[in-house]
């Protein structure tokens, strides 16, 4: 009789806590009876504190709730202040630049470069995120490294340049990595030379390639090579 007493109480308990189950963003899964549901929080009692009081707990926190009844109720993770304000440039995103003087491989068609120099270029327009936000400003100047700087030869040997840019400066001043090289080769005339070549051979040493000449103006896409938080309002 004792037994069959105990077995009932234990139904009526059951029955009378109104078992729903929160489910954390954690993966935490808790029995419990909620209480209240508020705009930005949930409260609850735990199983087998009925008489207890309230716990209170954040719906950021909460994944879903399932209610005794079988309805379930999901809840969207809440952005954090600042993750409003930031935006993510992209890897892959273009970011276009312009040069800002014109250089050569030689002193013949514009200023003569050496390996290891130092160049700059221009941020050639604003890039922005899709609400808008500028995330690269327009006129930001960028800095380019000289490769290779290889003058013209005679013999009708052409010259050759190339630089590339691996950072650019952001909006909020943090430096975004991008992949950037540029390789440029003058016209050749050897062919030329060799065709004068066999007739006199003296004039072979006095015939050049052009000089590799990169134009101010011209406009090159360099490629963000990795995601950036940006924090906007800057």
């Amino acid at each position: 009789m004792k037994n069959k007493l105990t077995i009932l109480f234990c139904f009526l308990f059951t029955s009378l806590f109104s078992q729903d189950v929160l489910l954390k963003r954690s993966g935490d899964q808790i029995e419990v009876r909620i209480t209240e549901v508020g705009e930005d929080y949930l409260k609850y009692k735990k199983k087998g504190f009925e008489n207890g009081p309230d716990f209170k707990i954040s719906t950021s926190d909460v994944f879903m709730v399932t209610f005794a009844n079988g309805e379930k109720m999901m809840f969207e993770e809440s952005k954090s202040k600042e993750d409003n304000d930031v935006s993510v440039l992209v890897a892959g995103t273009q970011i276009a630049l312009r040069m800002n003087e014109t250089i050569s491989s030689d002193k013949k068609g514009g200023r003569k470069v050496s390996t290891g120099e130092v160049i700059t270029l221009t941020v050639h327009q604003d890039v922005t995120d899709m609400d808008g936000n500028i995330l690269v400003k327009e006129g930001t100047l960028v800095n380019g490294t000289i490769t290779n700087a290889v003058k013209r030869k005679a013999a009708g040997t052409k010259g050759k340049l190339s630089f590339m840019v691996s950072n650019i400066k952001a909006a909020d001043n943090q430096s975004v990595p991008v992949n950037f090289k540029y390789e440029f080769a003058g016209k050749s005339k050897t062919a030329v030379a060799v065709a004068t070549g066999a007739v006199v051979a003296a004039p072979l040493l006095l015939i050049k390639g052009k000089p590799a000449v990169v134009e101010a103006g011209t406009i090159f896409q360099a490629l963000v090579s990795a995601d950036k938080k940006i924090k906007l309002g800057n």
